[in-house]
């Protein structure tokens, strides 16, 4: 029996070796494809991440140019509230002159 075998084996063993390199190399190609998966799903949630960054600064900066709008129209209503004082410069003067004498 054991003759029959190593005569067998002696004869088949490139064959034996052709299969187990056919199934060495079909699992290698599981594994990279698997690997390849991974890899894109690691890119698709970077780029997500990405695109939800870029919206909240979007909206802090919409943000910001809304209040910096607001602000500005705030010192434009004081400033004309100012000018339309009547003698502004004149009660000002009366006012700290009060003080000062």
């Amino acid at each position: 029996m054991t003759a029959a075998f190593l005569s067998a084996l002696s004869e088949l063993w490139p064959f034996l070796l052709a299969i187990a390199g056919v199934v060495f190399g079909w699992v290698r190609h599981l594994q990279a494809k698997a690997a390849k998966a991974d890899a894109q799903k690691e890119i698709a949630d970077a780029r997500a991440h990405a695109a939800q960054v870029d919206a909240v600064q979007a909206k802090t900066n919409e943000d910001a140019a809304r209040a910096g709008a607001e602000n500005a129209k705030v010192r434009r209503d004081e400033d004309a509230a100012a000018v339309a004082e009547p003698d502004a410069n004149r009660v000002l003067h009366d006012e700290w002159g009060k003080y000062g004498s």
